[in-house]
């Protein structure tokens, strides 16, 4: 029988969608324990990944929850794919992909992002957001962006994590959503950088050399009673990396980066920079703008 190996993602992630399922339907750990005749603290571990349960008992579990047969389907799968713990790899799951992000959020103490492309999720406004959200998922733009900024009170909670976010000077200065919108953005991030568990830092571009950052984008979450885990979110799929070896290299591109950076209060002086320029541009074209008219 394969362990239990509370260090797996995999597991994790099954307990925070049993979690969430359970609060769904308005039934607490003790009385879905009562109902499937097992010792609340059993379940308990089950939500939290500290325990991996039996495809069999998720099934139970879901049943009792009044899932439907896709969504009790679709969990039970997730449980057989936890037997494996060596990596995650979920192809067009967006759901399962929030759920996962939002309870490693929740749970860590430290979270360093390297951003390369866009602002960090958790510390984007809504507009910027959603001019993101909605050009790869038009469906349903206005729900995820609507759980992309309520992601930003991990922040402000009691015992908030300590967040890093190494963002790429290229990252600042591409206007996403328009001017108007990416200048509201920076001033936001200017904001949020105030905030005493909140790092911002820069990559200056023009360095001339190779660094980590033009490897890509990455989450690097550290936990109180767990190992580190790597997110690497992809176009349609993400990737979820937990071995020492893999974690360590991680670390050290993270560590070459904060070598390079700009000093926080650089940083700031960028961004304010690059959103007074932004303010500038929106002045100029609106002359021309009337013109036309």
């Amino acid at each position: 029988m394969p362990s239990d190996n509370k260090e797996s993602p995999k597991v994790r992630a099954l307990g925070a969608e049993l979690r969430e399922h359970r609060k769904a339907a308005g039934i607490s750990v003790r009385k879905l324990a009562e109902q499937l005749q097992k010792h609340h603290s059993v379940l308990a571990r089950y939500e939290t990944g500290e325990k991996r349960p039996e495809s069999e008992t998720v099934a139970a579990i879901m049943t009792a929850l009044g899932a439907s047969d896709i969504e009790r389907t679709r969990i039970v799968n997730l449980a057989r794919d936890a037997e494996d713990a060596n990596w995650v790899a979920v192809g067009d799951s967006s759901h399962r992909d929030m759920t996962t992000l939002i309870e490693y959020e929740r749970t860590a103490c430290r979270i360093v992002e390297v951003a390369t492309t866009v602002v960090p999720g958790i510390l984007q406004t809504y507009d910027y957001a959603r001019s993101i959200i909605s050009k790869w998922s038009p469906a349903d733009a206005d729900a995820r962006t609507a759980i992309r900024v309520g992601r930003r009170d991990t922040l402000t909670k009691r015992n908030a994590p300590e967040f890093v976010a190494i963002i790429t000077e290229n990252a600042l200065r591409e206007p996403i959503g328009g001017s108007a919108v990416h200048a509201e953005q920076l001033h936001h991030l200017l904001s949020l950088a105030k905030l005493p568990n909140v790092e911002v830092i820069a990559i200056p571009c023009g360095t001339g050399e190779w660094n980590p950052s033009h490897a890509g984008s990455f989450l690097h979450f550290e936990f109180a009673k767990a190992s580190p885990i790597v997110y690497i979110e992809h176009f349609s799929s993400l990737t979820l990396l937990h071995t020492p070896k893999e974690t360590r290299a991680f670390g050290h591109a993270i560590d070459s980066l904060r070598n390079i950076a700009m000093s926080p209060e650089a940083t700031t002086e960028l961004i304010t920079r690059i959103a007074e320029a932004e303010g500038e541009s929106d002045d100029d074209r609106k002359p021309a703008e009337l013109a036309h008219f």
